[in-house]
C-alpha cells in the first residue's frame, strides 16, 4: 500500500506543468546608482510602483498591458536582439496588471501581492510554449540593459 501511495504521488507531480515563475535576485546587476536613475527616469520610486520589463522573445505581436484603470501600453513589441529588452514601464503594485498579446491569445496576471514585494518585473515570452507562453522572474535587481 505505501508504495501504491508512493507512486501515485510521484504520477501527480509529473503530470502537473512547471511553474514559470520564479524570484530570482543572483544576476549581474547594474551599480546602485545607475539603479536610482533608472527608478528616477520611470518615476518609480514609491512604494507602490514597480518595473515592468518584457525581455526576450517579443516578434511584433500587438501586446496589450493594463490595470483596473486604465491601459497602460498597447502597441507592437519587438525584442531588442542587442540588449534583449522590448519594452519597460511602470506600474501600480495597487493593482493587478495583465499582460495579453494578439498572436497567442494568452494572459499573465501580475497580483498585486507579490508585485509590491520587487521592484523589477521582467516577463520573457517563449512562443513554442502553447499553454503558457509567459515566463515570469520577480527581482529587485535591474539587469544591466
Amino acid at each position: 500500500m505505501r508504495t501504491f501511495a508512493l507512486f501515485i504521488f510521484t504520477l501527480l507531480f509529473t503530470m502537473c506543468s512547471t511553474s514559470n515563475v520564479q524570484y530570482r535576485d543572483d544576476f549581474c546587476s547594474v551599480s546602485e546608482s545607475q539603479k536610482k536613475q533608472f527608478l528616477s527616469d520611470m518615476n518609480a520610486n514609491g512604494e507602490n510602483f514597480s518595473v515592468l520589463i518584457l525581455t526576450k522573445g517579443y516578434k511584433g505581436e500587438l501586446v496589450t498591458i493594463s490595470n483596473e484603470k486604465k491601459t497602460l501600453y498597447k502597441g507592437t513589441t519587438i525584442t531588442n536582439l542587442g540588449n534583449g529588452i522590448a519594452h519597460s514601464l511602470r506600474i501600480d503594485t495597487t493593482l493587478p496588471t495583465t499582460i495579453t498579446d494578439k498572436i497567442s491569445n494568452k494572459e499573465v496576471i501580475i497580483e498585486p501581492k507579490k508585485a509590491r514585494q520587487y521592484k523589477f518585473i521582467y516577463i520573457m515570452k517563449d512562443n513554442a510554449e502553447t499553454k503558457n507562453p509567459y515566463k515570469i522572474t520577480y527581482s529587485n535587481t535591474l539587469r544591466p540593459m
